[in-house]
């Protein structure tokens, strides 16, 4: 949808042609032009310049050369990646020490996420983070297990008293892990503004690492925007494969693209470290038509509660076609994120002369190492019918991205909230019979390739479930091959309820298996005097784990949960006794089936 329907001269002190003009054509005054130009480059959002950080404040926190398997600001699923991630050789246990003087303000412990994570506060402002370990060290892990036995859970995020733990730099703090949501082991490591915990980028504070290679860009892509936009005289985007190395770069076809009317760029760079293979983000994106500067993206920090915009600014239908990952140079309406510089008319350029104009995309890493590719575009005037055929595009069902959008009828009710979308919403809806396995209808709600931002509620009948099967009714989501996918929720008054944040096919299905508990390296009747470990895994083929509780002798023991490997590990501590120790685990999934397991322990 097109939300802006003109845009402003490149120069308005010159009456020529620029592919910036307004859509209709008028010429512009000189002094309201002059205006009009600067108010658009003050409103559009914008990121501050770099700030001079401390350079010897932060050391690093492992003893190692420092290799990196992700770095700050690029994308991940759904979010920026809010550090950078430390290889460690493919092992885990390497010391992990304190960057600066501080305290610990935040213990953090969970099957997923961060894992087992420390946060630190600095005197100087800042707030330092270390996730995925192993374990903790000294007292941060005393107080760690004193916190999960006063609260009787394994996961904890637990705020520090201020200065209860003191830790100097250099000094040992835990050691590196896999745990969480980790993918192999590694260090997360992260410094954020103690005010904002907005993160910021360890690498802008001397942390060394060696980089002297430049960007290397893989492709560019032109997109048509608007009903009449045109890319070699069709509606659809068109890819351009790079050529090239070393910093300079060109599109690997040799046959001039036409464009008409309102277009937008996009590209897709990585960037490389020495002595690494493993690809990582770049730092910065300048777009450039015809030498004037028309999109700047430099990403220095931003807020948590934002980074799910990434979706906004992601070729988002490209990346979950083929992983591909596309920046379009371009601010949806509905994008919050402050991460743009000296932005015209959103980034969309509009072309209706006969003129060819070049296009240029300059890419930086922290480092500075800069990398270019250079194209050109043909452009031609509007076709009178456009590339879409006419009466295309006049929706049936508008959904306004700043307005609460609902759709409701006898079988459903979805309501998408206020600011979930980044742009207007030509939403699409229909229902198909039931799968077998479920409920209800399915029904489909627009298509995945569309993102969301904010959970949205979901209703949906249920149809010939009997009544002994309500509390194990759920929402699912239907995936490729028809595979079920839990989405939770509730049964009530023949509906059942929950959230999602996804387009896509659900229905309504059940869940009557309870969760499987296997015991590793015990048994009834065991004798465990000879080892240190009671190690089961647990597992959920549906609904998921809900909850898990392990004791000995009637008392709740910790019991370490590695959700990747399904693996609950209690280590021996006070609590098992010399002699006859009564095991218990009760494991609950997501609709309330219940699985139990009992063996007594010799000691």
């Amino acid at each position: 949808m097109k939300t802006n329907s003109s845009c402003l001269p490149l120069n308005p002190l010159k009456g020529t042609y620029s592919p910036f003009r307004g859509l209709g054509g008028n010429s512009w005054h000189l002094a309201s032009g002059i205006i009009l130009f600067l108010l658009l480059l003050f409103n559009t959002a914008t990121v501050s310049s770099q700030t001079n950080y401390p350079q010897t404040l932060f050391r690093s926190p492992v003893d190692l050369t420092i290799l990196l398997s992700g770095s700050y600001g690029e994308i991940r699923p759904n979010h920026f990646h809010s550090g950078i991630d430390i290889r460690t050789a493919g092992v885990t246990g390497k010391p992990v020490y304190a960057a600066s003087n501080g305290y610990v303000s935040r213990i953090f412990v969970s099957p997923w996420g961060f894992g087992k994570a420390i946060y630190i506060n600095h005197p100087e402002g800042y707030t330092t983070v270390y996730g995925h370990l192993d374990r903790f060290g000294g007292e941060i892990a005393k107080y760690a297990y004193e916190q999960q036995y006063v609260k009787e859970s394994f996961a904890i995020d637990v705020t520090v008293p201020t200065g209860k733990i003191q830790v100097r730099k250099g000094e040992i703090i835990g050691y590196t892990g896999n745990s969480g949501s980790s993918g192999g082991p590694h260090l997360h490591f992260e410094i954020r503004d103690a005010g904002s915990q907005e993160p910021l980028d360890p690498l802008s504070f001397g942390i060394p690492i060696s980089d002297n290679l430049p960007p290397q860009i893989t492709w560019v892509k032109i997109y048509p925007y608007g009903q009449t936009a045109m890319v070699n005289f069709t509606s659809n985007p068109k890819s351009l494969q790079a050529t090239g190395g070393n910093g300079t770069y060109a599109v690997s076809s040799s046959d001039t693209v036409m464009v008409s009317g309102d277009i937008i760029f996009g590209i897709e760079a990585y960037d490389y470290h020495n002595g690494s293979s493993i690809r990582c983000g770049v730092k910065s994106i300048e777009l450039r038509v015809d030498g004037v500067k028309i999109f700047g993206q430099h990403i220095e920090r931003y807020a948590f509660a934002d980074t799910r915009y990434v979706n906004a600014i992601l070729d988002y239908p490209q990346n979950m076609k083929n992983k591909q990952r596309f920046f379009k140079s371009y601010i949806a309406p509905g994008n919050k994120l402050r991460i743009f510089d000296d932005v015209i008319n959103r980034g969309v350029v509009n072309f209706s002369d006969r003129k060819a104009h070049k296009i240029q995309y300059v890419v930086k890493d922290v480092r500075g190492n800069s990398s270019r590719i250079t194209f050109w575009v043909k452009s031609h005037p509007p076709a009178s019918a456009g590339a879409r055929p006419s009466g295309e595009g006049q929706p049936a069902n508008l959904f306004v991205w700043d307005e609460e959008n609902s759709l409701e009828n006898s079988y459903i009710s979805f309501t998408i909230p206020k600011n979930s979308l980044y742009e207007n919403l030509d939403f699409r809806y229909e229902s198909k019979p039931p799968a077998n396995g479920s409920y209800s209808r399915i029904h489909v709600l627009h298509d995945k390739n569309t993102p969301l931002h904010l959970r949205c509620s979901l209703s949906v009948k249920a149809e010939n479930l009997p009544n002994w099967l309500e509390k194990r009714a759920l929402l699912v989501k239907v995936e490729d091959g028809g595979k079920f996918v839990s989405m939770g929720g509730k049964f009530s008054d023949g509906m059942v309820t929950g959230s999602i944040r996804e387009f896509g096919e659900y229905t309504i299905s059940v869940d009557t298996v309870p969760p499987k508990i296997k015991a590793v390296n015990i048994y009834n009747n065991k004798n465990v005097s000879k080892q240190g470990t009671i190690v089961v895994t647990i597992s959920d083929e549906f609904s998921g784990i809900d909850s898990y509780r392990g004791t000995l002798n009637g008392h709740w023991i910790l019991m370490d949960f590695d959700a990747k490997r399904n693996r609950l590990e209690y280590k021996f501590d006070s609590r098992i006794k010399t002699g006859s120790n009564k095991f218990q685990l009760v494991v609950t999934d997501g609709v309330g089936n219940r699985t139990e397991y009992n063996a007594t322990l010799i000691r």
